[in-house]
């Protein structure tokens, strides 16, 4: 091998070396916080929350786009810090602590009995781009209301929400989906807070 061969890969090599891969940038939900409604009017029922479930994309923490209804990316360094389905059900906990509706509300990871379970189903969570000049966030939920005594439905819904992106990149993706997300949380309270209602459960 030649000197001038053995220099050229040399420099590659420390060049190579030299380059500096971009830091991953970590995003979250965090729901407001709004002091407890002290005008509420609960229910005597108890609501447990069971964990949100999702399609198997949307089980990672991959933030992702969508472009023209079928190309489905993911931003190569920006992730959210948890799944999907965990931040919205932060966010709907949160909704439904503020309004008092329910007496009580129980975790999934709890045993303790419940008189109604709320399960639903994520089917998109996307920075969507329905055309080059403008994005929005994106989530497709749909919710199911389950009597524990009869394992009936008692009712469902399916949300599509839509927020505008103040950008057209990963972080504009990120605020269009938090507000979504909040926006998400207080359709579904207020659902339910109808449902109560229509089931005469309001006290």
């Amino acid at each position: 091998m030649n000197n001038t061969l053995l220099a050229t890969i040399l420099a590659l090599l420390i060049t190579g070396c030299s380059i500096t891969v971009p830091a991953i940038n970590e995003y979250t939900i965090i729901p407001p916080y709004y002091p407890s409604d002290t005008r509420a009017v609960p229910t005597n029922l108890t609501l447990k929350l069971t964990s949100t479930k999702s399609i198997a994309s949307l089980s990672s923490k991959e933030i992702y786009y969508l472009r023209e209804t079928t190309h489905i990316g993911s931003y190569l360094y920006s992730r959210w810090v948890d799944t999907p389905a965990s931040m919205i059900d932060t966010a709907l906990t949160s909704s439904l602590q503020n309004r008092r509706l329910f007496v009580t509300l129980i975790p999934t990871t709890s045993s303790a009995y419940a008189d109604l379970s709320l399960e639903s189903e994520l089917h998109a969570f996307y920075h969507r781009f329905p055309s080059d000049v403008k994005s929005e966030g994106l989530i497709d939920i749909t919710y199911r209301l389950i009597d524990s005594k009869t394992k009936k439905t008692v009712a469902s819904k399916r949300f599509i929400i839509t927020s505008p992106s103040p950008t057209q990149d990963a972080a504009g993706g990120v605020k269009a989906l938090s507000s979504a997300t909040q926006q998400l949380s207080d359709e579904t309270v207020l659902w339910l807070e109808n449902v109560a209602r229509e089931n005469q459960w309001i006290k």
